[in-house]
């Protein structure tokens, strides 16, 4: 907390300093109101006192500078003695409070208090936003490989367009949720985002949660329950493993989609919602579809621009920045200052495997975080099946030994190749080439042994 005294007489000054001081501000003076102006421009003041009647100013007309200068001052007047037709036109202006000298310390304490709870508050809503908007926008769209290129394309097309369907398929813990806020963030609509998964209901349950029930549709509908669809509105619903819904719910899902008009249970009223569909699943659904199990029109009637979220292992050095995003991410929440990755550290993120896609990044951080303390991340600190690995060994730069360039890249992709078991999709996303170019290498040198 940074405080500003303008007062022009001095037992004021060192009064106020003093107290301030203790309380654990950091505190600048001044005898003039241009004296003040020129402090608060770089020192940008949390809480200003300042005189109501300054050597070259009245201090009233510095409320309004000082407010705009640093945003967020509070700004408390003081004076010899309270007239009220001062004291309201300062308070008119912005001023917080309005003191009498000499000042009663235990006043100007209490009104402290609820200035700095006030500003805690502020920083912790901020920061709060701060993380919201990073998870909304960033977690899974951060990276520079190819795949994830085309999935950042296809978020702005789709916030672009807020009534095309948006089919989000991908592995468990690739970031689906994250990609539909963020569609439904950046394409600004009026109403909610509203969730359900479609696995951990009934079809009786589902129904209902999805349409509402009017009350005494069945035995325990005691009242009217709105459905999500109409608490959704002008907003977004989002159906999470729509793989696993029943095809009767399949069914009237389509009839919404094509009619936007739908009837609670029990129900005998057509009801309106203009909802943007999302969903998500980590089944194939085409073949879900031939076995019968999800109805072929409603498909293609959400396929129309569909997303396919790249699995972690397959997006190259996307997986050092995104472990870099969950350092810092993590590490602010857990008041921690940025702590680097040890580069063998760094070998061994790319090299494994990631079952649990950028989920499980963000769990080994989190671990290797706690476990590092204050010091930088090191390979002890990451779980056994990772620290376990072989990372893909970097050629000695001996400068007594120089080769050309070609002989030094044809070992590193030997060598990488070697790490993936010859797996040459994981291969060319941690070189950093596409799969063809890979090939076209592979055929220019000599037959791997």
């Amino acid at each position: 907390m940074r405080a500003l005294v303008i007062d022009r007489a001095d037992r004021t000054r060192v009064q106020l300093c003093g107290f301030l001081r203790d309380r654990g501000y950091e505190v600048v003076t001044a005898d003039t109101g241009s004296g003040g102006m020129r402090l608060a421009k770089d020192f940008s003041p949390t809480v200003a006192f300042v005189d109501q009647q300054l050597l070259d100013a009245e201090g009233v007309r510095l409320i309004t500078p000082l407010t705009d200068q640093a945003a967020g001052t509070r700004v408390m007047m003081m004076a010899d003695s309270v007239e009220l037709d001062k004291a309201v036109h300062a308070m008119k202006h912005g001023a917080e409070y309005y003191f009498a000298k000499p000042l009663d310390l235990d006043q100007v304490g209490m009104i402290l208090d609820g200035v700095e709870a006030l500003q805690q508050s502020s920083r912790e809503t901020a920061h709060a936003q701060r993380l919201d908007r990073r998870r909304a926008h960033s977690t899974p769209t951060i990276g520079e490989s190819p795949q994830i290129i085309r999935v950042q394309r296809l978020v702005k097309l789709l916030a672009q367009n807020p009534t095309t369907p948006v089919l989000i398929m991908g592995e468990s813990g690739s970031g689906k949720e994250l990609v539909a806020r963020s569609i439904h963030e950046l394409s600004q609509v009026s109403g909610p985002l509203v969730e359900i998964n479609c696995a951990s209901l009934s079809e009786t349950l589902l129904e209902s949660e999805l349409f509402g029930h009017e009350k005494g549709a069945f035995t325990d509908a005691k009242t009217l329950k709105k459905g999500l669809f109409e608490i959704a509105a002008d907003g977004t619903i989002f159906f999470d493993e729509l793989g696993e819904m029943p095809l009767a719910i399949q069914a009237k899902l389509l009839k919404v989609l094509d009619t936007q008009f739908f009837r609670r249970v029990g129900g005998v009223n057509d009801l309106k919602s203009s909802a943007r569909f999302m969903a998500a699943t980590n089944r194939d659904l085409p073949l879900l579809v031939r076995e019968g199990k999800f109805r072929e029109d409603l498909y293609y009637r959400i396929n129309v621009l569909p997303i396919k979220l790249p699995s972690l292992r397959e997006r190259g050095r996307d997986i050092l920045l995104l472990a870099d995003y969950y350092v810092r991410l993590v590490g602010d929440s857990m008041g921690r200052s940025y702590t680097r990755l040890d580069p063998v550290v760094e070998d061994l993120l790319l090299v494994y495997m990631w079952p649990g896609n950028v989920r499980e990044l963000r769990n080994v951080i989190e671990r290797a975080l706690i476990l590092a303390g204050s010091g930088p991340i090191a390979p002890e600190h990451l779980p056994s099946d990772i620290r376990g690995l072989h990372p893909v060994e970097k050629s000695p730069g001996e400068t007594g030994n120089l080769r050309p360039l070609c002989q030094v890249e044809e070992e590193y992709i030997r060598q990488v190749l070697h790490a993936t078991n010859d797996n040459h999709s994981r291969t060319a996303s941690i070189l950093g080439i596409s799969r063809s170019t890979l090939l076209a290498k592979l055929k220019k040198i000599s037959p791997l042994s």
